[in-house]
């Protein structure tokens, strides 16, 4: 409920409130009043008494008068008073008299107490102000109550937390509670300190990562830029005096060239990853297709180079998955260059195995190079470890299984790595199985 609408409906219940009972209770004090008055609920006539003489003698009385206050009404009644005072109280006088056949007098006097009705609305009206009062007061402490409960406290705890939030305190949690805009600000801050903390995190991984590309840059950028002007001195010296030498020296220095723009693209990919600044553009494609697509890419640097990629498809149907195939061939990439630089030249041999596991395809990309050290083995897919052999290998940026893993945990896969040191490594990646695609079903792009 709205704010402004429940404090309306809120003084609306407190003023029927107090009316409806002010009214309940009026009407039982009057009732109560008038009997104990001796007054008929509703009418204002009241219990007459009647002294009843023969002659002067008193024949009947409803009350028990004496004679001298008999006498004393009479005498009120000859002096054509029609009030008299009995006992404190004022009463009205009537008198009728008659005679019977015999010539015998009888009279009647009538005696009324006369009721102060000013009195009686003075006493009404001031027990019907108490009463409106104390209503109102009971009401509106009711009211106050729940109030308290669903504005004040939550405004309380709400100032509270922004204190907190004012003093950098972004891992306190704001509770939902409260009525109407009071609920909505408590959500709407919560949303604002959700967004703040992600603010504030993403800053810091980007500090962290201009940080990073700098040392980075700075560090493994040395190496190839002091290679290429070694050869680049070289020829300007004369070292290399030949056409032969100085053609050797030229493409080593574009080699050196390569290197560096690699490691400049995956440094800024890597960190655009870290940084979720990339959106994977996702599409269901065959695996078993796509894969046999990316090795046919491979195939001939392997051939170059003297060494065996061979494809095993173990899938006995098609099966689909939702990929970014731009950046997955990114992954596939990456892992068959680190492959393909620590197998042998002529015994070197990269396997790679496509098998249905449950809800998910298996990638299983195995060489039988040197292999991975057991303590080394769950760091390699951090971004420039020290002691990966990437890292030592002529032409790799090291962060080539770093930039795998992002890619492949954005599409919401999963990547390890198994290795036996001395037999070779084993990169295996998992995703999970969307379809079944028809027998000889073209790749959605």
């Amino acid at each position: 409920m709205k704010l402004r609408k429940r404090l309306l409906m809120q003084s609306f219940t407190v003023l029927m409130s107090t009316v409806l009972v002010t009214a309940c209770i009026s009407l039982i004090f009057g009732y109560f009043y008038s009997k104990i008055n001796h007054m008929p609920v509703g009418n204002n006539s009241t219990q007459t008494n009647l002294i009843v003489l023969k002659e002067s003698e008193v024949i009947y009385a409803s009350e028990d008068y004496s004679a001298t206050l008999v006498q004393e009404i009479r005498m009120h009644l000859e002096m054509g008073h029609d009030k008299v005072t009995i006992d404190g109280k004022l009463f009205g006088m009537d008198t009728e008299t008659f005679r019977v056949a015999n010539g015998t007098a009888y009279s009647v006097i009538k005696v009324n107490p006369i009721v102060n009705i000013a009195e009686g609305y003075r006493t009404m009206i001031l027990f019907v102000i108490c009463v409106f009062l104390l209503a109102f007061l009971i009401s509106s402490f009711f009211v106050q109550q729940e109030n308290r409960t669903q504005i004040i406290e939550p405004i309380v705890h709400l100032k509270e937390a922004t204190e907190k939030l004012t003093d950098g305190d972004l891992d306190i949690e704001l509770p939902e509670e409260g009525d109407g805009e009071v609920y909505e600000l408590h959500v709407a801050i919560e949303r604002l300190r959700v967004r703040l903390k992600d603010s504030v995190y993403y800053e810091r991984k980007f500090d962290e990562n201009r940080q990073f590309l700098v040392s980075s840059i700075s560090h493994d950028l040395k190496t190839p830029v002091t290679a290429i002007r070694g050869y680049i001195e070289g020829i300007l010296d004369g070292v290399a005096a030949t056409e032969e030498k100085r053609t050797k020296y030229l493409k080593e220095a574009l080699q050196k060239t390569d290197l560096i723009r690699t490691m400049i693209d995956d440094l800024l990919l890597y960190s655009k990853l870290d940084l979720d600044q990339i959106t994977f553009e996702r599409s269901l494609v065959s695996v078993g297709e796509y894969i046999e697509s990316c090795l046919d890419d491979q195939r001939f640097g392997f051939q170059k180079e003297e060494k065996q990629i061979l494809f095993h498809n173990e899938l006995h149907e098609p099966i689909g998955v939702m990929i970014d195939m731009n950046r997955f061939g990114r992954v596939i990439q990456n892992i068959l260059d680190n492959a393909k630089k620590n197998i042998a030249r002529d015994s070197g041999r990269v396997d790679v195995t496509l098998r249905r596991k449950l809800h998910n395809v298996i990638l299983e990309i195995h060489d039988n190079g040197v292999g991975i050290k057991e303590e080394e083995l769950p760091h390699i897919f951090d971004r420039f470890y020290r002691a990966d052999s990437a890292r030592k290998i002529r032409g790799s940026s090291g962060l080539g299984l770093a930039i795998a893993k992002q890619i492949v945990e954005g599409l919401d896969g999963r990547i390890w790595a198994t290795s036996v040191y001395g037999k070779g490594t084993s990169i295996l990646i998992s995703l999970k199985v969307v379809s079944e695609l028809k027998q000889g079903q073209e790749e959605q792009q």
